[in-house]
């Protein structure tokens, strides 16, 4: 199929999820959030019918700056980009996992030894000072006193490399024994040796296979995606023999258990050949390049980790990625998904893309092209919002800005962002981890150019509902909601204030939820991650705040809510 009907597919089933919702909406008690998708005046089509001198404003996490695990500093830690971390607890309470790639960036390139890129393992109580354990599962140069996860004495495979997609703790695991899954990708075994050698038997051991070390019995088994399990995230069991790629298989994919729908998903990344690419190589340069490709998401279901139902794109790059470019031009394109489920019972899944700009050759300080060539080349990455309400249909944040931004010249991260795609509340934070470099994709680079940062947002703070100073408002579609009170996420600017009103399923202001005027209604002003909305009643002749609105449960409401200087996060009914 063309990439442009692609892209029409995918356009033509947003707008059929943008129509008139005619049903309420049953919200029950999860938490509501502003994740689309767009109306043409910009507001949440799914959530919110009417709003006036409102804005939805995507907000950027903000990186630290700290350097979190010190590449260089032992010889089997070199480092790399790719990392999966989860937050974890023990009989001694909270415990942050990391699982992270090093690279041994001269044996990298000829690819004929095993272990050019391995997995190593580092773990932290408080999420920012990381120790990594001796564990004692591999020998290195003589010496077990090392971090070393893959490869390990149980795994009876030589490998070239092998790239950390996705751990989790599986909710849906067979036994204790199965309690944390992992997913490993870019299984490859060393290449074939450069060298003449009479005594080489190419046809003894075919490529696309795992082999053992000689004097091991065991069976080959395919390269690519293997899934692993393990009682305690260090010991770990292969699963199964089946290869699990469902898409391009040269990155890291996302792969987790869905509560919404019961199933295990992966999220993918899948390269269709670009024909207006191969066409214009063919044209300018008599060139044929059938392998000139289009990045794009893709995504496939599994009922038990190892069978997995046929990839299907869902999230691809359209003419507002490529505005202003030839047609034979990716301006940009996505590197992976980096997409997991956000919150507790919502339908409400998060991306965090790795955009990678493509510019032509003569650019951005590259050398100018031999001959006058024209050419597509990809330099800098970084990293932008897509939010969805079911992992299917995709709604890129308002405005398409980074939303981890690369850093200036001279910092580790100014360059490439390769977030780990996990999203880990910390208090009232939500923390992004990521491997970065300083240098340009396909650049070369060593330990003193890559490292694993981290980035910072507010509980919920993806996108906001915003008024400015001289006010807005919005109101919601009808909500079936369960609780007995609302909960606000929301900051109020120097003389803002958040007025909120309860409407019947027709707009008709309810007796004692209703607004009067300012100096009458409750307001609500400051900076709160959590606050309750109130309204004033007479009781016994005297004027007190209630914030109990359980007697509405259960009927259709709409939420009307009047700003000030004001940014609307999330709200949520709470019992």
């Amino acid at each position: 199929m063309p990439i442009t009907l692609w892209i029409t597919v995918i356009a033509i089933t947003l707008m059929c999820t943008c129509g008139t919702y005619a049903q309420p909406i049953h919200i029950g008690g999860d938490r509501q959030l502003f994740f689309g998708p767009w109306a043409e005046d910009g507001r949440d089509d799914y959530l919110i019918e009417t709003m006036q001198c409102i804005t939805m404003a995507m907000h950027e996490a903000q990186v630290t700056g700290e350097r979190l695990i010190p590449h260089g500093d032992r010889p089997w830690d070199l480092g790399d980009v790719w990392l999966s971390v989860i937050r974890d607890e023990d009989e001694h309470g909270v415990l942050f996992r990391m699982y992270y790639n090093s690279r041994d960036y001269e044996a990298w390139r000829p690819r004929t030894n095993p272990h050019c890129l391995i997995l190593l393992y580092a773990e932290s109580r408080d999420g920012v000072n990381w120790e990594r354990p001796n564990l004692g599962l591999w020998e290195w140069e003589g010496d077990r006193d090392n971090n070393i996860i893959f490869p390990n004495d149980d795994f009876p495979y030589v490998f070239t490399s092998v790239v950390i997609d996705s751990v989790f703790i599986d909710p849906n695991a067979a036994s204790p024994a199965e309690k944390y899954k992992m997913v490993l990708g870019h299984m490859v075994g060393p290449a074939k040796p450069q060298v003449d050698d009479p005594d080489f038997d190419p046809d003894a051991r075919p490529e696309g296979f795992l082999y053992p070390p000689d004097g091991v019995d065991v069976p080959p088994i395919p390269t690519g995606k293997h899934v692993f399990a393990s009682p305690d995230g260090i010991h770990w069991k292969l699963l199964g023999e089946r290869d699990i790629t469902t898409g391009a298989g040269d990155a890291k994919y996302s792969v987790t258990w869905d509560a919404r729908i019961g199933k295990y998903v992966q999220w993918t990344r899948i390269k269709p050949a670009n024909p207006e690419l191969v066409q214009h190589y063919m044209d300018a340069y008599g060139e044929d390049r059938p392998h000139m490709n289009i990045r794009m998401i893709g995504r496939a279901e599994s009922d038990d980790l190892l069978n997995w139902s046929e990839g299907q794109i869902v999230l691809a790059p359209d003419e507002v990625d490529n505005a202003g470019q030839p047609l034979w031009m990716n301006r940009l394109d996505f590197y992976g998904p980096n997409i997991c489920p956000y919150g507790e019972g919502a339908s409400a899944y998060v991306a965090l893309l790795p955009c990678q700009g493509h510019w032509p050759k003569w650019r951005n300080g590259h050398p100018a092209p031999p001959e006058g060539r024209l050419g597509s080349g990809g330099w800098g990455i970084d990293v932008q919002l897509a939010t969805s309400r079911d992992g299917i249909s995709w709604n890129r944040a308002p405005g398409r800005k980074p939303f981890i931004r690369n850093g200036v010249q001279g910092t580790f991260w100014s360059r490439q962002i390769y977030p780990s795609g996990d999203v880990i509340q910390v208090g009232d934070e939500l923390w992004f981890y990521f491997g970065a470099s300083s240098s340009g994709h396909g650049a070369s680079s060593g330990p003193e150019d890559v490292g694993i940062g981290r980035a910072v947002l507010r509980l919920d703070g993806f996108i906001s509902a915003d008024a400015d100073y001289t006010g807005g408002e919005l109101t919601t579609r009808p909500l079936v909601f369960a609780g007995n009170r609302l909960q606000l996420n929301l900051d109020t600017g120097s003389g803002g204030s958040v007025r909120v009103e309860l409407l019947d399923e027709d707009g008709i202001p309810i007796p004692g939820f209703e607004l009067k005027s300012e100096f009458e209604d409750v307001e609500i002003e400051g900076n709160h991650v959590r606050v309750l909305a109130q309204w004033p009643r007479v009781v016994d002749g005297a004027r007190r705040l209630t914030s109990d609105v359980s007697e509405l449960a259960g009927r259709p409401v709409r939420l009307r809510f009047v700003m000030r200087n004001a940014r609307l996060y999330s709200f949520q009914f709470i019992p």
